[in-house]
């Protein structure tokens, strides 16, 4: 696959666009619109000339398709467009089912879409890392350069306060602890884990230090809950990590800093994030255990909800009856829908994403695989493309096609997620998602293509970035 940059794209799609408007002028027929396009413009590939001959946008693309399933009373594939980007630069080729809805829906063979050779065989596909907008996805503030500099600049300004109104700090200093908590809570998934554990815990350390000085009991307290909101980040980052025991132990710890200071908030969700780290390591019913103390703390509807689907839900999965995972999903949409502030940004919050992500996966346990693929889409209309939440959804999505006894759809997925998010953003989540799905596919007889390839990318994964260098709890 040859690399074209973005503005050349750009550059691209307005030349293309005003061939067709020339070729409708003149009264040129769709088909004579895409052969000019393909001939005056070389570099773009057969089925993104056929798309743009007529003036459609990509989601108009995977609307049309969905259509055409739905008419014929089927569910709407899982295409996005992200995948049809992929097939229209030739970083991919879509298996047999999609390329063949996409002859029916551009009215050509899948030969003049590039798709196929006259054989009728498919085309391969080569398999890039610089397919056009890939890292786009991911909305990071730059380069990873640039994003450390961003999380830097921080920690430099809260020591610059400290500089000012001496080590043990003030009420500028504790103001600008609460804004870097803030942005590290909303801006979470924008940061590889390592690079923003790394920053979090250098910032613990200032408050650790500011401790250590002499200090009213005012002041003491609200550095105390600091450091609490503080550890559970760096305890919810390990568990990304697949760093169970140290997660377990910065949970503990901003469990006990919370009560210590009344914090319920604080200590609801360290008791739900100890028991998502429990549940991981297959102690299902410490979890329950665990998430059944935090939701007891829970200050408001929303935070029940989130408790109730993500912490207590998955463990009821596994060691409950149906009836009680009925119950406590519906009790969880409940919550939710009475809350009167509505859903809450950042890592610390809650919204439509994630308690759709967390019926889906729950769907799956129970291997109700149509609901869980409704849930997951659901999940996935609320999420941008690279993003955690995509991940996990998309994942969870693949695991119910799977379900479904549809094995090259579910790998094209995770193929699509692998080729999305930049291996330092992938979650250990995400990387445990990938590896159920792997053992689910390996269940099937002979493999089609797309198994093979995940199987060969999920064995080629290297390990989660080691935890950088910082002090501990």
């Amino acid at each position: 696959m040859r690399y074209i940059s973005r503005p050349r794209r750009a550059e691209l799609q307005r030349d293309a666009h005003a061939i067709r408007q020339r070729g409708q002028l003149a009264g040129r027929g769709v088909q004579q619109i895409a052969g000019d396009i393909q001939h005056e413009l070389g570099e773009l590939r057969p089925l993104e000339a056929w798309r743009l001959a007529y003036g459609w946008t990509r989601p108009q693309v995977i609307a049309a398709v969905a259509a055409l399933y739905e008419n014929e009373g089927l569910a709407a594939p899982p295409v996005n467009s992200a995948m049809l980007c992929r097939w229209e630069h030739g970083a991919r080729t879509p298996i047999a089912e999609y390329r063949d809805a996409l002859a029916r829906l551009y009215r050509v063979s899948p030969v003049e879409l590039g798709l196929a050779q006259r054989n009728g065989d498919r085309l391969g596909g080569a398999v890039g890392d610089d397919w056009y907008g890939r890292y786009q996805t991911v909305t990071m503030p730059g380069d990873g350069d640039t994003a450390a500099a961003v999380l830097a600049a921080i920690r430099e300004s809260i020591q610059l306060a400290l500089d000012v109104e001496g080590p043990a700090g003030g009420r500028r200093t504790r103001e600008h602890l609460d804004h870097a908590i803030e942005y590290y809570a909303l801006n979470y998934a924008r940061f590889p884990p390592p690079m923003l554990a790394g920053e979090v815990h250098r910032c613990r350390a200032l408050v650790t230090a500011m401790l250590e000085q002499p200090q009213a009991d005012v002041e003491r307290r609200e550095l105390r809950r600091h450091a609490g909101w503080l550890s559970a980040l760096i305890g919810n980052l390990a568990f990304h990590r697949a760093d169970h025991i140290p997660a377990l132990i910065h949970l503990g710890t901003a469990a006990r800093l919370a009560t210590d200071v009344g914090e319920p908030r604080l200590t609801s969700w360290s008791l739900g994030a100890q028991s998502m780290v429990t549940h991981a390591q297959g102690r299902h019913a410490e979890a329950l255990d665990l998430a059944q103390q935090g939701t007891a703390h829970a200050t408001s509807p929303l935070q029940r909800a989130q408790l109730l689907s993500w912490a207590q839900l998955p463990a009821i999965a596994q060691v409950g009856t149906t009836t009680e995972v009925n119950r406590t999903a519906t009790a969880a949409q409940r919550e939710f829908d009475a809350d009167p502030d509505g859903e809450q940004p950042g890592r610390f919050g809650f919204d439509s994403a994630e308690l759709e992500l967390h019926l889906a996966e729950t769907c799956v346990t129970l291997n109700d695989n149509r609901q869980a693929a409704t849930h997951a889409r659901r999940s996935l209309t609320h999420t941008t493309a690279g993003r955690p939440g995509w991940a996990a959804a998309t994942l969870v999505l693949a695991a119910s096609e799977a379900g479904s006894g549809r094995p090259d759809q579910a790998a094209e997925l995770a193929l699509d997620v692998l080729d999305t998010v930049p291996l330092p953003a992938l979650r250990d989540t995400s990387r445990r998602r990938l590896r159920r799905l792997d053992q689910t596919l390996a269940s099937y007889g002979t493999p089609p293509q797309p198994v093979i390839e995940l199987h060969g990318r999920i064995q080629a994964l290297p390990p989660p970035d080691a935890p950088p260098a910082g002090p501990s709890s």
